[in-house]
């Protein structure tokens, strides 16, 4: 059974506030890099996925970029972590960087310059499939989101924008020109799952919905509790929570499928990095981590498949 297919990204505690701060900075920035790179001919923004496909599925998440302030030092914490490598889109001064993972290209790395005193956020954004761009642009703004990166093309990545949802959560809005990527599993530190932090599950739900068509399906994660599957074409794409306290706003959180997150835990801080919700038997069998990188950009790590309640992996 796939990550996907299961869902089983669930979380039964609060973690500490890490995802404090202006996404309307983080987005600003974003907006500026973008078309900053469309305008400088040596950048490329790489394909999401190395094969052509010629196929989208609207509502997968297809792709991610790191925006960061310290290259050198997120290129050494990523590699040493999850032996991913790097190459620069357009030679040594290129402010876009390709991720890549056994030869795959994964993801990118976008730099973003220190502005003054301005605090400067690292962040993960994540691609979603949409399959009209300028229309699901028009959704966001009509529902009271934000589009900081109106629709434009991009010769290889496809047509892309970049928005926040009603609730604030920051995305990429994307239609593949060479098509999205096909399901499979993950492999060992590649990404397998993507999920929503709002404070409102009900209106993202209907917003999502209208959005990418996506269905729900609703687990109890302990009682009272409850996690919510967004499903498409009977597949299910990404989780949803509910922000369990205070002063955190809303998000889309990326996963790493790895093999021992206790140990990438204890690698992580090795790296300069720290961990917000260690390994812990009461949250999902100490299946799940949520780490961040020295730069501040956060992402969950987690076991697949996941220990059963006696220690033993699930099948």
């Amino acid at each position: 059974m796939s990550p996907t297919q299961a869902g089983h990204n669930l979380l039964s505690r609060t973690i500490p506030h890490w995802t404090g701060g202006s996404s309307s900075l983080v987005c600003l920035l974003l907006l500026g890099l973008i078309l900053g790179c469309a305008a400088r001919p040596a950048v490329v923004l790489p394909p999401v996925t190395a094969t052509a496909t010629g196929e989208h599925q609207p509502g997968k998440f297809v792709w991610r970029d790191l925006l960061t302030h310290d290259l050198p030092g997120v290129k050494q914490f990523y590699g040493d972590l999850f032996g991913w490598q790097f190459q620069d889109a357009g030679g040594e001064d290129s402010i876009y960087t390709v991720i890549t993972h056994d030869g795959q290209p994964i993801g990118g790395i976008v730099y973003t310059a220190r502005q003054g005193d301005v605090p400067n956020r690292s962040q993960w954004v994540s691609y979603l499939s949409v399959p009209d761009v300028d229309r699901a642009a028009a959704q966001v703004s009509d529902a009271g989101g934000e589009v900081f990166t109106p629709p434009r093309d991009y010769p290889d990545r496809g047509r892309l924008a970049v928005v926040s949802d009603p609730q604030g959560a920051l995305l990429a809005l994307v239609t593949a020109s060479a098509g999205d990527p096909v399901d499979r599993d993950p492999a060992i530190n590649e990404w397998m799952w993507t999920e929503l932090w709002t404070d409102d599950v009900e209106a993202a739900a209907s917003f999502y919905r209208e959005l990418v068509g996506y269905e729900f399906q609703a687990i109890e994660i302990y009682e009272g509790s409850e996690y919510l599957l967004f499903q498409r074409d009977g597949t299910a794409r990404a989780g949803v929570i509910a922000i369990p306290w205070e002063g955190v706003r809303p998000n889309w959180l990326a996963y790493v499928r790895v093999a021992d997150p206790v140990a990438v835990a204890a690698r992580v801080v090795s790296l300069g990095g720290s961990v917000f919700l260690e390994p812990d038997d009461e949250v999902r069998n100490g299946d799940v981590a949520i780490v961040v990188d020295p730069s501040g950009a956060a992402l969950t790590v987690q076991r697949w498949p996941p220990r059963t309640e006696a220690g033993g992996d699930q099948q």
